[in-house]
């Protein structure tokens, strides 16, 4: 039975819209909805240039929060806009609004979670609450652990466990059919004042992330299992940028994925079940960071915090620009520069190469993918690289260590996602694309391709780093020297 205004706890309130920029399915504004008369949705933007930037990231973001305001506007409100620090702007926007509480969804990392406890102490002091729901995972803290009552510390386990548990999974909420949303005033600043908002015209965010699932599941998700390792093909979701930016929930990508396998025939189901342990690898590393923080400042295993990791700006750069001289690695990384996202098993690649055979630290590779990546995700990201980098909760050993070569013939065995990305290696022969520096100098020629010239040499020689890797880790506190090719 529907809530008469009467009944609810607060005249007004805030939604802080952070991690959740949607109106389907979205708990913080469904709370708020229950409880209050009124409600003001709102988002808070970092201030100066941040928005302007033309990278791929921010126009994401910006069209994204766009589509954001145009879905509210269709409700009935609208979208109040903070510019700067939520540490300042979250309680003052309360104030401002005469608001009794602020909803928003619960972040776990360290730093976000600390700020969020300085948010709230002040809105006490104003008499105003701030309310965190569980919204970004499908279940959190130590909802999920062992028999012995610890968190998992191993995936599998893990997932087996949550495959047990999916039915206490929430289903998600019905949109809101009305918001009442008094007028906008104050501080608010109208978004298309906002420096590279008055450019946006993508399309993005919740609008387009519905239909980017309504079409994976129609049909590129039965051959999950066959395509997702295959950088050449479009045979991933795509979803993880509006999965990080909270333009789709979880819920929402689970059930429907779930309600797709039961119509699914019995070859396309086991692409699909792959696909939710892919979701729970995210719930996984969602889990590890709330339960073991100390992953955002080092090593998950601990025996591994004294590595003496290179240093070296140079190699670094070579990484970032996609100048290594591997072809499967640049590629990627120029799909990075250039797309603000990366096919999943070049992540890796590129990842292993960072740290297998250049010996750079994975914090380092962390970050810059936290900069760069559309989807930058703290607790995934964090996650991925620790894997790669053996310091992580994988079971498996850390002499796992990724042959670019090989893995550039296996999984781009005609050079299409090389040939992308890399234009210098467009006309490389295919037995070639993955190791141009074997080409005769007729060769080279031909393909209008010189090593050294037009495309670089590989700028270390995996077979001698790969065991200058299997010393440093054997010997944690020993010192990684690069080894001339």
């Amino acid at each position: 039975m529907r809530k008469t205004p009467v009944e609810k706890k607060y005249r007004r309130a805030v939604v802080w819209m952070r991690r959740a920029l949607r109106v389907r399915d979205n708990v913080a504004l469904w709370h708020a909805v229950q409880d209050a008369i009124e409600v003001i949705p709102v988002v808070c933007l970092r201030g100066g240039n941040a928005y302007q930037a033309e990278t791929p990231r921010r126009r994401y973001i910006r069209a994204a929060i766009a589509d954001l305001e145009g879905n509210l506007r269709r409700l009935g409100s609208g979208l109040a806009v903070r510019v700067g620090d939520p540490l300042r702007e979250i309680p003052a926007s309360a104030v401002e609004f005469e608001a009794d509480a602020v909803y928003a969804v619960n972040v776990y990392d360290p730093a976000t979670q600390r700020r969020d406890g300085k948010i709230a102490r002040a809105l006490q002091q104003e008499g105003r609450q701030l309310h965190l729901v569980k919204d970004c995972v499908l279940f959190e803290g130590k909802e999920i652990v062992a028999a012995s009552g610890e968190p998992y510390r191993v995936y599998t386990p893990y997932r087996n466990a949550l495959l047990g548990s999916a039915q206490e999974i929430p289903r998600p909420l019905p949109i809101p059919v009305h918001l009442a949303t008094p007028p906008l005033r104050g501080k608010t600043v109208p978004l298309d004042r906002i420096r590279g908002f008055e450019r946006t015209v993508e399309e993005g965010g919740e609008s387009a992330a519905l239909r980017r699932l309504r079409r994976f599941l129609a049909g590129p998700v039965a051959a999950y299992a066959q395509e997702r390792d295959l950088p050449g093909r479009d045979g991933t979701s795509r979803l993880s940028a509006p999965l990080s930016h909270g333009a789709i929930s979880v819920r929402t990508l689970y059930w429907h994925t779930v309600a797709a396998k039961e119509h699914a025939e019995k070859q396309a189901r086991k692409s699909i079940d792959l696909f939710i342990s892919e979701l729970i690898w995210r719930e996984f590393y969602y889990q590890i960071l709330a339960n073991y923080p100390h992953v955002v400042g080092g090593p998950f295993r601990k025996e591994f915090a004294s590595l003496r990791w290179r240093h070296s700006g140079r190699d670094f750069e070579a990484w970032t620009s996609g100048e290594t001289g591997y072809p499967i690695v640049d590629a990627a990384m120029r799909q990075l520069a250039g797309e603000g996202w990366m096919h999943n098993r070049a992540r890796m690649i590129v990842a292993s190469f960072l740290t297998k055979d250049l010996h750079l630290n994975w914090q380092e590779g962390e970050r810059h993918f936290a900069e760069v990546l559309i989807d930058a995700d703290i607790a995934s990201n964090n996650g991925g690289w620790q894997w790669t980098a053996g310091t992580g909760t994988d079971a498996s050993p850390w002499f796992r260590i990724f042959n670019p070569v090989l893995q550039g013939k296996k999984f781009d065995p005609d050079g299409s996602y090389v040939r992308a990305y890399v234009p210098e290696l467009r006309r490389v022969p295919a037995r070639f694309i993955h190791t141009p520096w074997e080409m005769s100098a007729d060769d080279q020629r031909s393909a209008r391709c010189v090593v050294g010239r037009n495309y670089p040499s590989p700028i270390v020689d995996h077979a001698v780093e790969r065991g200058v890797t299997l010393e440093l880790y054997r010997h944690p506190g020993g010192v990684a020297t690069k080894k001339p090719v």
